[in-house]
């Protein structure tokens, strides 16, 4: 159990060099975040051996549409604002607006249909927890990379970044 708790905690300390992205590659970084998120979570929901075998792979399948919904709908938007944000005319604001109210449905449904499949797997309460420490995770990892980007800048630093 302390081999567990050991490497977790070195996942999570070494979180701020993941965000920083460095010499490595962008795969080699996404598998080390995922590996840090999966240690994270496994840890939170108090997974034991068997049950993580289910989970985990039925996680990483809602994941990677999640995903999927994120880059579908990116190009969408990306297409109507090509030249920027800033004239936007109302017609493709409007259209922007269906997009983004689309995708919410689109994601709203793919994660009814994955809490569900997760039922099956997990207690009512890893359930919730899931959603809840996935959140915190993300959140904690954009804060520290956040401050790190603060920390790279000198007292002297002007730039607005």
């Amino acid at each position: 159990m302390r081999v567990i708790y050991l490497s977790i905690a070195i996942l999570l300390l070494s979180l701020p060099t993941f965000a920083q992205g460095g010499n490595r590659g962008p795969q080699m970084d996404r598998e080390k975040l995922q590996a840090a998120r999966i240690a994270y979570l496994t840890n939170r929901l108090e997974l034991d051996t068997e049950t993580a075998k289910v989970f985990w792979p039925l996680f990483t399948e809602y994941d990677n549409k999640k995903r999927e919904l994120g880059k579908k709908y990116g190009t969408r938007k990306r297409a109507l604002f090509k030249d920027g944000t800033r004239n936007v005319s109302d017609e493709n604001a409007d259209e922007m607006l269906g997009i983004y109210l689309e995708q919410k449905q689109a994601e709203l449904d793919l994660e009814k249909a994955y809490l569900g499949r997760f039922k099956k797997v997990l207690s009512l309460r890893q359930v919730w927890r899931v959603i809840r420490f996935d959140s915190d995770f993300r959140r904690d990892l954009f804060e520290r990379a956040s401050r790190n980007g603060e920390n790279r800048r000198g007292p002297d630093d002007k730039s607005g970044r």
